[in-house]
């Protein structure tokens, strides 16, 4: 008998915005028709997995800070890879049967952070039996 997969456990989720804004990062980021395709195939699904540090004194103080320093380095990442914090734009050009499709990167709330928790194992994730759902991992 089969015992229940486990259950993702949402805690919080907020945006996240380039620490700062570079000039190009308000102009409109155009897709080609290769980007366009690509829009329509499976996103990459990996993961890096590292040791949990020995036990905080503070359980709590300690995961607040871990989230801080991730959302902080994630807002320095997003200054270079700002389309990543931007929107899907569709615009009609005029009476011709086109559009333009861009990401908008200067209008959007950012880049969003979901804080979730599964109880499982290394072991888990790794197993290729252990894990009968299917899930998304993003660290």
């Amino acid at each position: 008998m089969m015992s229940n997969p486990p259950t993702v456990r949402h805690i919080s989720e907020c945006f996240i915005k380039p620490e700062y804004a570079l000039q190009e990062s308000k102009l409109p980021f155009y897709l080609t028709p290769w980007d366009l395709a690509m829009l329509s195939l499976d996103y990459i699904q990996k993961g890096l997995l590292f040791n949990k540090p020995p036990a905080a004194a503070n359980q709590e103080d300690f995961m607040e800070t871990l989230l801080g320093r991730l959302k902080h380095s994630l807002s320095l990442t997003l200054v270079h890879f700002y389309p990543l914090a931007g929107r899907l734009v569709t615009r009609k050009t005029g009476n011709q049967p086109s559009c333009l499709i861009f990401v908008d990167s200067a209008n959007s709330p950012g880049a969003k952070f979901i804080h979730a928790a599964l109880d499982m194992t290394i072991s888990d994730i790794l197993s290729p039996t252990g894990c009968t759902i299917s899930c998304s991992i993003v660290f």
